[in-house]
């Protein structure tokens, strides 16, 4: 039998990507998702794009 689709998926990101966990408060969390979501994108495309601007801005 071979891979699901998403199984061969989750085995790229793991080989190619590692997880950065972050603690919020619920409700900050939900904030932020809420407000996201009134902007049309989601909380993980924000937070990368802040990320690479950062990195951008203090190389």
């Amino acid at each position: 039998m071979s891979e699901s689709k998403y199984q061969s998926q989750m085995k790229n990101l793991r080989k190619n990507y590692v997880r950065f966990p972050l603690d919020l408060k619920p409700d900050v969390l939900e904030a932020f998702r809420a407000a996201c979501e009134k902007n049309g994108t989601k909380a993980t495309t924000e937070i990368k794009k802040f990320i690479n601007q950062y990195i951008e801005d203090n190389q």
